[in-house]
């Protein structure tokens, strides 16, 4: 958040102590991003401390440049990754059904290589009168930059879906929209998927909850879409069931056509035949209580998810969905990494096709008003997402929603929500960048600007711990690159909000 003498908006985290150098040599190799299954450490205090060491953009992207080779099927149990810098080509598809809310798409490209990189959009907008609208461009990135693209640009107002091919890899996809309800930001997906699920969701009264399928490939897919509610239980509409989606076309729906006056809401998407890639949009309310969300769905169910920063303000409302689509009860368990100080773990039982809110802001004993890192923890596959909805009387949006994630990396690219000439919003920018270590040793973390050559922070975060830099350390509108000794979890949140988590994305794993 920006500096602010308003305690409803600004939360009492403490940002590390850090050192910055001005010339070290890097003190380790960024390190393979990767998945691994890492079990907290309960009742361990986090406490922050000042790092001796250092590790220039430079470096980071010399460890993960590699011999030129045709780009490997992706393996992001997220669903984005940056490719190899060798790749000879890569693909991005960004899915913005925005319904009838007004809102508008902008995708932002972002370069981590050393070298331009050119590729070639297409664009479509939903079908009408049997054709599709289409638009073709060419567009150039050039080294250690972000350039923004508006993908509707040759289409009917609307809703879009774009595909990107590069010339080469290291480049992600992100993107945001802006309405008269507010603005989100989400991650582009790096591939397709035969599933995609969705935690959280409300077609309550003024609130609007559309579903975007785009097929980006030359054959068809037939998806099956299924909900669960936590008043009616597990909803499948005959009309959802063998839905076909066209190749290179993307299919909107209603989700408060078949569900009705819900409050609580999962979505599951499988693919009977091909794959897809999949958003969720929500309209919440409108005017100074409003706001909008853009979530990529994950195209994996997980018995680990993670949420690096989380922030109860005083009469904000944060609460926490966990779907349990199988058919066996699941036990939750929700363990917490604080600056410092521990929290005993929550446990919560979620039935069989079931949907439990955990109320993060109303739960006796948990923080109010300190960041806090979540990892849960389930002994069946679930899917897990948040929403927050900030004070009354805040700045808005007031309202926002997210995923959360199941991928630790040592590398991490994080993405600004815009350029400074074509900003996702007026006078959008980083406020805060979370860092959040579930491992049980210490990790040794740089965060720097790309493209500046150094670090605008060094420090360590202890085990099951949190580290927050706040607007004077990652303010502005630059893409942030993340080192660490071993794996950690990142969450950007952006401004203007009217509370943290309103406005979060993840980052996009290094994974050479």
């Amino acid at each position: 958040m920006s500096d602010s003498d308003d305690s409803l908006t600004e939360p009492d985290w403490t940002e590390p102590e850090f050192t910055v150098p001005d010339s070290a040599p890097p003190p380790w190799r960024a390190r393979r991003a990767r998945r691994i299954p890492v079990e907290p450490e309960r009742g361990r205090g986090a406490v922050l401390g000042a790092v001796v060491a250092t590790l220039v953009v430079v470096g980071l992207i010399a460890a993960i440049a590699g011999t030129p080779s045709p780009v490997p099927a992706p393996s992001a149990s997220d669903g984005v990754a940056v490719s190899p810098v060798g790749s000879y080509s890569s693909s991005a598809f960004c899915a913005a059904g925005t319904g009838t809310s007004g809102a508008t798409s902008t995708v932002y490209l972002t370069n981590a290589t050393r070298t331009a990189v050119t590729g070639v959009t297409t664009s479509v907008g939903p079908p009408t009168g049997g054709s599709v609208p289409t638009a073709h461009a060419d567009v150039r990135i050039p080294a250690l930059s972000t350039v923004a693209v508006n993908p509707a640009n040759g289409l009917p107002a609307g809703s879009t879906a774009t595909s990107f091919v590069f010339s080469g890899g290291g480049v992600v996809a992100s993107q945001a929209v802006s309405g008269p309800n507010g603005w989100s930001t989400a991650p582009c997906a790096s591939q397709v998927a035969s599933q995609w699920s969705f935690a959280g969701g409300a077609t309550t009264a003024g609130n609007t909850l559309t579903l975007s399928l785009y097929n980006p490939a030359a054959t068809e897919a037939v998806v099956n879409v299924s909900f669960i509610t936590d008043s009616d239980g597990e909803v499948t509409p005959p009309q959802y069931q063998g839905l076909v989606v066209p190749p290179g076309q993307l299919v909107e729906e209603n989700v408060g056509d078949f569900v009705q006056n819900a409050s609580a809401i999962a979505t599951l998407v499988v693919a009977q035949a091909g794959g897809v890639v999949s958003t969720e949009f929500q309209q919440w309310s409108s005017g100074p209580s409003g706001g909008i969300s853009l979530r990529l769905g994950s195209p994996a169910l997980s018995s680990t998810w993670r949420l690096a920063q989380t922030t109860a303000l005083p009469q904000s409302v944060v609460d926490l969905y966990l779907v349990n689509p199988g058919q066996a009860p699941a036990t939750v368990t929700i363990t917490l990494g604080l600056t410092s100080g521990s929290v005993v773990p929550r446990r919560v039982v979620v039935p069989p096709v079931g949907l439990v809110t955990f109320a993060a802001s109303g739960t006796p004993g948990l923080p109010q008003q300190t960041p806090y890192a979540m990892t849960v923890t389930s002994t069946a596959p679930i899917v897990v997402g948040r929403s927050v909805q900030a004070p009354p009387g805040t700045s808005p949006p007031a309202f926002g929603s997210s995923s959360a994630t199941t991928t630790v990396a040592a590398g991490w690219l994080v993405p600004a929500p815009g350029t400074p000439s074509a900003p996702g919003t007026p006078s959008a920018g980083v406020s805060s960048l979370a860092v959040s270590n579930p491992g049980s040793t210490p990790a040794r973390v740089s965060v720097s600007l790309l493209g500046s050559g150094r670090p605008v922070a060094v420090f360590t975060v202890a085990a099951n711990g949190l580290a927050v830099l706040g607007p004077r350390q990652v303010g502005g509108l630059s893409a942030l690159t993340v080192a660490s000794s071993q794996p950690v979890n990142v969450e950007e949140d952006s401004s203007p909000s009217g509370a943290p988590g309103v406005v979060s994305s993840t980052g996009f794993p290094l994974d050479p």
